[in-house]
């Protein structure tokens, strides 16, 4: 098989969008750009408060895309999307990151070669702020602990087996939680350098005390769900430190109130709990954040 010439038969890309028809706009047309244009292009509109002010068709002729009068959050509608596609990948973008340089054929024959794929990530460099939010640490791809959210290949059927991402979590830290129910299957997740993806993390739309709260609830909750049960009070203890101080330093109560309502969640949802063992924790922590 001729990977480049195949690749709108084998990826889609995904991307879920909520009143920043701008950075959308910004993104089709890097995408287009980077010849990407003949791919499946799926785009969820979370119940945007205007309709798309522009032709989407003059980006591609493969884009669909489904408005939602209901907004039920990205986490929702990133597992809808899954669903929808066909393809055997799924490139998940967000509304605000596109290509930059590199192969999207050569992460997809990487990928192929692979048994026990979940998810490529790759280098996220944002050309605003001019600095990495993750960047390679070798030429060469290798294991990691999980992916970011803004630029991700997805194995669809393997994402789909695991249930795809917990919608119990709302907002924030679906990536870490789903990669490591793969890692207790022997799923794994690798980051792939010839692949770069430009992240302008627009604020327009963001809800920082939404992140802070939601971001401080999941790690609670991760903490319960994954960590070995002789070392989970220890960890709560320093999670519940780190996110006290930052919450001081950044001087937004939305910390505090994370922690404190996953706190209140656990019992809840003590359901999801498959806890490591030591030894295998110990193997998760050595690989790469992402």
């Amino acid at each position: 098989m001729n990977i480049n010439q195949d690749l709108a038969s084998l990826v889609s890309i995904g991307i879920t969008t909520k009143n920043r028809w701008q950075d959308l706009e910004i993104t089709l047309s890097k995408i287009k750009e980077a010849g990407w244009q003949q791919l499946p292009i799926i785009i969820f509109d979370d119940s945007s408060d205007e309709a798309c002010p522009f032709n989407l068709s003059s980006f591609s002729s493969q884009i669909q895309i489904h408005r939602f009068t209901e907004s039920k959050g990205y986490i929702v509608r990133r597992n809808q999307i899954a669903q929808s596609i066909q393809t055997k990948y799924y490139l998940s973008l967000d509304d605000d990151s596109f290509p930059g340089s590199g192969f999207l054929g050569k992460a997809v024959e990487f990928a192929e070669s692979l048994d026990n794929l979940l998810c490529l990530s790759f280098p996220i460099y944002n050309p605003i702020l001019k600095k990495y939010q993750s960047q390679s640490l070798k030429k060469e791809p290798y294991p990691v602990r999980a992916f970011i959210g803004c630029g991700h290949l997805l194995h669809r059927e393997k994402f789909l087996q695991l249930g795809g991402y917990r919608e119990e979590l709302i907002h924030q830290g679906e990536e870490i939680e789903i990669a490591a129910r793969a890692f207790l299957q022997n799923w794994y997740c690798y980051h792939f350098s010839n692949l770069l993806i430009h992240h302008t993390a627009s604020n327009e739309g963001r809800n920082w005390h939404r992140m802070d709260f939601y971001g401080a609830r999941n790690n609670v909750l991760w903490n319960d769900w994954f960590m070995p049960k002789q070392l989970k009070l220890i960890k709560q203890l320093r999670t519940l430190v780190a996110r006290s101080y930052r919450g001081i330093i950044v001087r937004r109560i939305g910390q505090f109130q994370g922690e404190y309502a996953g706190f209140n969640d656990i019992k809840r949802l003590k359901s999801y709990r498959q806890n490591m063992s030591t030894e295998l924790y110990q193997k998760w922590k050595l690989l790469p954040y992402f």
